[in-house]
């Protein structure tokens, strides 16, 4: 996919450019990322900086069909050196779609977990160094009433504004026709939905009852740019986004950076956006296979063009 000029993304009257085109930074390999099919399956990238260093934390399918979280580490986001597996807690099946943030100095990592089957809940681990982590276990689950999150909730992505967490994550009531849980329910017209809660101490959640965002959105990531509000959405046609100037109420921005025919013929998974003082880079799982599971993760470049405003550091409440 060839750009011969940057395409320009309107954020809130501040315009950005997506410049040259993505190149693959992590493949899945070994028996831990190479997936059952042995041609890799590697997305749901999160960055986070450790002094003069960035860590990336993603998840890889192994052999045996279950996910883990991994970690690599970079000092340049042009190379990245794969460490292996980070956090694997005995007995889940699936372990998933990492979202790190640090808070006075120690880590907090939420992640989409599944004991069996896809009945996914939220959970967290925390750790001191990055990379020695304490599973706590399940900090949001579904919820019992007939509710748009009544199956599943997963995905996570927070982020701490100096007094609080923040999270948002995808939702179900139940799953599409064919989906290979025998148990859950299904619906012709299954829907994800995109939820939010807030916290103090990132472990007891006050969950907003509705859902902020609808679009069948899933696999997002939330962060702030030039004081507005960007979510990130996967998709088949690519990485679409919306827009908020609180979290809450969004405007839905459609489509951000298209499908490559060659190296992601399939779509965008679990888009991530990450800055720091060279501009913004896109990180998102590259889907070479229709059913999602063979996955690269790729990045390209993303700069400002214009100068930034002051971020909010305010959140409402549910």
């Amino acid at each position: 996919m060839r750009h011969l000029f940057p395409i320009l993304i309107i954020l809130n009257a501040t315009k950005f450019a997506i410049a040259g085109d993505p190149i693959t930074v992590i493949r899945g390999e070994g028996p831990t990322s190479e997936g059952p099919h042995g041609e890799g399956n590697v997305y749901a990238a999160h960055i986070v900086r450790q002094g003069n260093g960035l860590l990336m934390y993603y998840g890889g399918q192994g052999r045996d069909g279950h996910d883990r979280i991994h970690l690599a580490t970079s000092t340049d986001q042009n190379s990245w050196n794969p460490r292996g597996v980070v956090f694997s807690p005995d007995g889940i099946n699936h372990v998933n779609d990492p979202s790190v943030v640090i808070v006075n100095d120690q880590f907090y990592m939420y992640y989409t977990r599944a004991n069996a089957g896809v009945t996914d809940c939220i959970a967290l681990a925390i750790s001191t160094d990055g990379r020695s982590w304490k599973d706590q276990g399940p900090v949001l689950s579904a919820r019992k009433k007939s509710k748009w999150d009544s199956l599943l909730v997963g995905r996570p992505s927070v982020i701490h504004d100096g007094k609080a967490f923040h999270l948002w994550f995808d939702g179900r009531a139940d799953l599409p026709v064919g989906a290979p849980d025998q148990t859950a329910p299904k619906s012709r017209t299954s829907k994800r939905y995109v939820g939010y809660a807030v916290s103090q101490d990132g472990r007891t959640w006050k969950r907003r009852d509705s859902y902020v965002f609808a679009n069948d959105a899933g696999g997002i990531h939330v962060s702030l740019v030039d004081g507005r509000y960007v979510m990130l959405i996967e998709s088949r046609a690519g990485t679409k986004w919306a827009s908020s100037n609180d979290g809450i109420l969004w405007i839905n921005e459609g489509l951000l950076l298209p499908k490559d025919q060659q190296t992601s013929p399939h779509g965008h998974v679990t888009p991530f956006l990450f800055a720091d003082a060279n501009g913004h880079m896109l990180y998102f799982g590259a889907t070479h296979s229709e059913h999602w599971n063979q996955n690269s993760i790729m990045r390209v470049a993303v700069f400002p063009l214009a100068e930034a405003k002051p971020p909010r550091s305010l959140i409402p409440a549910p």
